[in-house]
């Protein structure tokens, strides 16, 4: 497990019937004191995990097995794991496993392991930070990582390979909470519990000299997406490759100049991509460093300036918002670059960017990020969501992970939205990858064939590259977005994956669609819009080909639908409509989402469809005790009623939406930020609310009923008519009838709209229509407006 021995070097070396040497009676002693090793409890179903590194031919695998524990013994020498599997109880499985760079989370149970134990291997490691940190993120909440390594100090100089000294073991603690050593002989047993999630901190060096404030800075990555970095024990800092520029030197032969001088990594200057120059001052000096991309190199790392760096490791690009010691500043500036986003809080500096460049880097990844994302595919495929084998090939193939670089790899291939940027006075979000089960609804609904020509409407790289695998190397995709630092994460993830020459990104306004030299002669095959958007701007449909889909998170009423539209002369007609979330739509597109107050009670009204009209004579009204009325409508506790809100939102006039922003419960119980369905009509106001039905409160399978709350002087007569609305949907709709929503420019005369609720928008009329609706002639409930 050196980085001067192979897998094959161990597993010669078990076959040979060599070993390490046994456990001593001091350090099972430890061990029996220090993880407090006991069975279960009698009758305890629930297994305590344990994981041993480095297992060698399982003796302390057996150890803590005979304990108790349930133990994954892994080794990356097939003789020593089939020496494990020969010698050892039911209580430990084996596994063959790449310490250095396999999948040791495909081990981990659902809560993660009680113990991880690394004895005599730590040294052998190359990349020891990564790894620590990687195990510290198995264990569970009360878990500890126990590392036994021999200490230099102990053993002769010839022998200090094998060892870590008093400087590598303070800086394997710094990582985690609590930490205790023990010494057992020769050798140091280190308990680390409780990792730091503390952000990583950036610090700068020793003055510089003024030759060279000049500089290139490498970031290169290994086979397995991992970023290399230097530990400079003098500086205490991690950093990147670099170096001074010589006079008349180009940066390209800088970057693999100084990578070779200092790690023995030889690449050819043509294969460097340069990101452009960062400007920044330290020390009073003015700072210019060129960035340095490079995938493709030969070699291995090794220590050949060992007076500025004593090692060096690769490392997990996302672990290093966690990095336990801190990055020098420069480095920080560079991957950010190189990863927007991907480090927190980096001092600022300014970058200039170079031009496009033709030199291509070679995408490489880990392999649990393979696992993960075949996962994914089979759940979302599970679900229904991924119903098509282009779907899944697309999920199946786009490193969702290399879009978000800045989050681990289970969250990156969870089934979520992943928030991008906030907001900086609300903290709410503003962009984000959206969850790939509504990408696949979205998708879907576009109905995207091999050679179609795409439009969407923001950014952020991911969705880009789905649609990309979708229309295949014939066709084409346009991506438009309005924020330049979702646009430069966009351009950078396309490069750092291969979809450059795929993707077309644009920055600019995405209610405006697509440049004109960028939309094809016909129009676009399809639309997809990827925020939430209030209207439906009339460029889209004029951009759009006949026949044409366009597939969008519209708002009406203030909820947010995933529609699918297809173009049918100058209108354009729902195939599919449900509800979904969105971050809100920015530039010209954006909405005042901000609530009229009702009075000073921490209550207001959101109107978004509806003509606002004026509260004065509501104030003070929510105080009284209203008129509370029963509908006798259920809805099971998690099922879905939003045919009902689109029905209220489409038909009821007046309607609305009740807001609280209290801290306290009001008489109308509203979470804080959350909203009702309201109605504002008479100088009176009536809310929708939903409280479990009574008898039900034990039940497995509890049944919530539709209530009606008013308030003001026709409170009664307001709050029958909107009872009668929910009635009317139960009744006449629900279950019977799907919503169809036809979209046609603003200024369509009536006579030429189709039967229907018209919901006004400033760039078109939507009609909401029924099948059914002609049954509802008897409730009372009006056809359309």
């Amino acid at each position: 497990m050196s980085s001067t021995h192979t897998a094959q070097d161990w597993h010669a070396h078990y076959e040979a019937d060599r070993d390490f040497r046994p456990l001593s009676d001091t350090e099972k002693t430890v061990l029996a004191e220090q993880l407090r090793l006991a069975p279960p409890p009698p009758g305890d179903a629930q297994e305590v995990r344990a994981l041993d590194v480095g297992c060698g031919t399982g003796e302390l695998a057996r150890f803590l097995a005979k304990a108790g524990y349930r133990v994954d013994a892994v080794d990356w020498a097939g003789s020593a794991v089939e020496k494990t599997a020969a010698a050892s109880t039911d209580g430990v499985r084996c596994h063959q496993v790449d310490i250095t760079g396999g999948d040791l989370s495909s081990l981990a149970p659902a809560g993660g392991f009680r113990v991880i134990t690394m004895r005599r291997v730590l040294a052998h490691l190359p990349d020891r930070t990564r790894t620590v940190a990687e195990l510290a993120g198995l264990l569970d909440e009360n878990g500890t990582l126990c590392v036994i390594t021999p200490h230099a100090d102990r053993h002769p100089e010839e022998l200090h390979g094998i060892c870590l000294d008093d400087t590598e073991i303070d800086l394997l603690a710094d990582g985690w909470q609590h930490t205790e050593r023990v010494e057992a002989g020769d050798s140091t047993v280190l308990l680390l519990r409780g990792p730091k999630t503390c952000p990583v901190a950036y610090s700068e060096k020793r003055t510089p000299k003024p030759a060279a404030m000049a500089g290139v800075s490498v970031v290169v990555t290994n086979d397995r997406g991992q970023v290399l970095l230097g530990w400079n024990p003098a500086r205490a800092v991690w950093e990147v490759p670099a170096g001074k520029v010589e006079p008349g030197e180009a940066f390209e032969t800088t970057a693999v100049r100084e990578l070779a001088e200092e790690t023995g990594l030889h690449a050819r200057p043509e294969s460097v991509l340069l990101l452009g120059t960062l400007c920044d001052s330290t020390h009073g000096f003015t700072r210019m460093t060129e960035i340095a991309r490079l995938t493709d190199y030969a070699g291995d790392p090794a220590v050949l300036e060992p007076e500025l760096v004593a090692r060096w490791e690769w490392h997990t690009p996302s672990g290093l918002r966690a990095l336990p010691q801190p990055l020098f500043t420069a480095s920080a500036q560079a991957l950010n670059v190189v990863w927007p986003g991907l480090l927190p809080d980096v001092p600022p500096a300014h970058h200039t960017p170079r031009p496009a460049s033709n030199v291509a880097l070679k995408f490489t990844e880990p392999a649990a990020a393979v696992r993960l994302r075949e996962q994914l595919v089979r759940d979302l495929t599970e679900a229904g969501w991924t119903d098509t084998a282009e779907l899944r090939r697309a999920f199946t193939t786009v490193p969702r992970h290399a879009f978000l670089p800045e989050q681990p790899l289970g969250r990156a291939y969870a089934n979520e939205a992943v928030a991008t940027v906030f907001d900086e006075d609300t903290g709410r979000s503003m962009s984000s990858v959206s969850q790939p089960e509504m990408q696949a609804v979205m998708l879907s609904r576009a109905g995207l064939r091999p050679g179609d020509t795409v439009l969407e409407i923001g950014g952020g790289g991911y969705n880009a590259c789905l649609i990309a695998e979708l229309v295949g190397p014939h066709g084409s995709v346009v991506c438009v977005e309005i924020d330049p630092y979702v646009h430069a994460r966009t351009e950078r993830f396309l490069a750092e994956t291969g979809y450059t020459d795929r993707v077309r990104a644009v920055l600019g306004d995405g209610a405006n669609g697509a440049p004109g030299d960028l939309i094809p002669q016909s129009g676009f095959d399809a639309i997809i819009v990827t925020a939430a958007s209030h209207d439906v701007a009339w460029r889209w449909s004029g951009q759009l080909a006949e026949g044409g889909r366009l597939v969008l998170p519209l708002r009406i009423g203030g909820f947010t639908w995933a529609v699918g539209l297809r173009k049918e002369d100058s209108a354009l007609v729902s195939t599919a409509i449900s509800s979904c979330g969105f971050v809100p739509m920015q530039g010209t597109g954006r909405w005042n989402g901000t609530p009229a107050p009702i009075g000073d009670d921490g209550y207001g009204i959101r109107w978004e469809d509806t003509a606002p009209v004026p509260l004065d004579g509501l104030r003070g009204v929510l105080a009284t005790e209203g008129v509370t009325l029963h509908t006798g409508v259920t809805v099971g506790e998690y099922e879905s009623f939003e045919h009902l809100q689109l029905w209220l939102a489409a038909a009821v006039p007046g309607f609305c939406r009740l807001t609280s922003d209290r801290e306290q419960p009001g008489p109308v119980k509203l979470m804080k930020h959350s909203d009702s369905m309201a109605v504002v009509a008479d100088g009176s106001l009536a809310c929708v609310v939903l409280n479990r039905r009574a008898g039900d409160a034990n039940s497995a399978h509890p049944l919530m009923e539709f209530g009606v709350k008013a308030f003001g002087p026709h409170a009664k007569a307001t709050a029958e008519s909107l009872s009668e609305a929910i009635q009317a949907w139960d009744q006449k709709l629900r279950g019977r009838a799907t919503p169809t929503l036809t979209v046609t420019p603003a200024g369509t005369p009536d006579s030429a709209l189709p039967s229907g609720y018209v919901v006004e928008k400033p760039n078109a009329r939507i009609v909401v229509s029924w099948p059914a609706r002609n049954a509802l002639n008897d409730t009372g409930v009006g056809q359309g407006e």
